[in-house]
């Protein structure tokens, strides 16, 4: 929170130091916190991946990423022991990695001994989430599977989501059609019956908290051997078919219920577009909570003049985030230049010329108080407009027209 301070401090007007007080403390709420810190502490997702050998799991994050980061294999698929193990990219982790041995595999041979070591590797490791594998095309492991899951799960001091992958549903029939789009009314069924089959089996052994996602990790690439190919020409590989199914969906679980640091750090890995609108998001929803705050506490000035650097921070912070470093003079021009209609009608270059002398000013008709309602769609306004002119590269115009939308329909609600 010291950049936020720090903006704060760097005001091109004065405002009264408990103005100033309750603006900082405002921002310090633990979303904005959690947000700022996930930003600037973000790392690599870390991943219990159990399932049986061949279920598809390093095919999984190669379609997570639409890139060849794993060795995926049609003969030799899987790895052989329990390790923690890295997905890179140009030399970047992108994906840290617990994957048990094929789950069958570990049933027939792991001692008492052996459990406990598993254990303790993985409570060591801190998952954010863990996934089961299960074929889509072979029901027939499913529940000694789950059954494991619950025992390896249920023995740990942690708490993560869990999430049920049914993979290769591309095979189920009719199996020849590969491509999602084309999907029929009978395949779709026949996934769906699948999915309930599945939910039914994990209810019973007690797993019913878990979120179950069928996908298909198929991808064609541009060379029939990749794992004949060094780890730059792989990276270089590109998708020749893709018959990729649901993997949006399990991303973005993923994305809302892992710890928030590696959620910012798949969704910049990811796709870095859809990445920054999402965060933009996240801080124009709690910059506007942080402003309806500030509205309902009894504080001698005026509302709006501690609304105004709120503002200035939210709009710093999306430009922020588009690549561009901006100052407050520039943020508060930017307001300005859209009319400062998150102001009801007052006018933001008055409120920013008269600075301290703003406190003897009252609003009409409200006297210093603004409702938590005007604060927060007003905020919420100026944040739709940051993120329309400085992320998506509207004109002002353009984004004036969505602050102006975004203020009535937060108004409505």
């Amino acid at each position: 929170m010291d950049y936020v301070e720090e903006l704060i401090n760097r005001l091109d007007f004065s405002i009264p130091k408990k103005a100033k007080d309750l603006v900082i403390n405002a921002l310090k709420s633990d979303e904005i916190t959690s947000i700022m810190e996930g930003i600037k502490e973000r790392r690599p997702p870390r991943l219990v991946i159990m399932g049986r050998t061949g279920v598809g799991k390093s095919s999984l994050i190669n379609a997570i990423f639409g890139t060849y980061l794993a060795e995926t294999s049609a003969i030799e698929v899987g790895t052989k022991d329990s390790q923690v193990f890295q997905y890179k990219k140009n030399d970047e982790v992108i994906f840290e990695i617990i994957d048990t041995r094929g789950i069958k595999e570990n049933l027939n041979a792991l001692s008492s001994t052996a459990e406990e070591d598993l254990k303790n590797v993985i409570e060591e490791f801190e998952p954010d989430v863990f996934l089961l594998l299960t074929n889509g095309a072979d029901r027939s492991t499913l529940r000694e599977d789950a059954v494991y899951l619950k025992e390896v799960y249920s023995s740990l001091d942690i708490t993560v989501p869990l999430i049920t992958v049914i993979t290769r549903i591309d095979d189920i029939e009719p199996a020849r059609i590969k491509e999602p789009t084309r999907y029929t009314q009978k395949k779709k069924d026949n996934i769906a019956i699948k999915e309930q089959q599945v939910s039914q089996v994990l209810e019973e052994v007690g797993l019913s908290d878990t979120f179950i996602v069928p996908v298909s990790s198929y991808i064609e690439w541009n060379h029939e051997d990749p794992e004949s190919l060094s780890p730059g020409e792989r990276a270089e590989l590109v998708i020749e078919f893709d018959g990729r199914y649901n993997i949006d969906k399990l991303v973005n679980f993923l994305e809302e219920n892992i710890d928030f640091r590696a959620a910012v750090y798949l969704m910049l890995n990811n796709k870095l577009d859809i990445a920054i609108k999402k965060i933009a998001d996240k801080f124009v929803k709690v910059f506007s909570t942080a402003s309806a705050g500030v509205a309902i506490t009894p504080i001698p000035a005026s509302d709006i003049l501690v609304l105004i650097p709120i503002q200035i921070v939210e709009v710093t912070l999306i430009a922020y985030l588009s690549g561009q470093k901006i100052d407050s003079k520039m943020a508060r021009e930017f307001i300005l230049s859209l009319g400062g209609v998150a102001l009801f009608g007052l006018g933001l270059r008055f409120v920013a010329q008269q600075g301290a002398k703003f406190l003897n000013v009252l609003i009409p008709g409200s006297g210093s108080a603004i409702s938590s309602t005007i604060a927060y769609s007003g905020t919420y306004a100026v944040g739709t407009a940051a993120i329309a002119y400085y992320i998506d590269g509207k004109t002002k115009e353009q984004a004036k027209k969505e602050m102006e939308d975004a203020k009535k329909e937060e108004q409505l609600q």
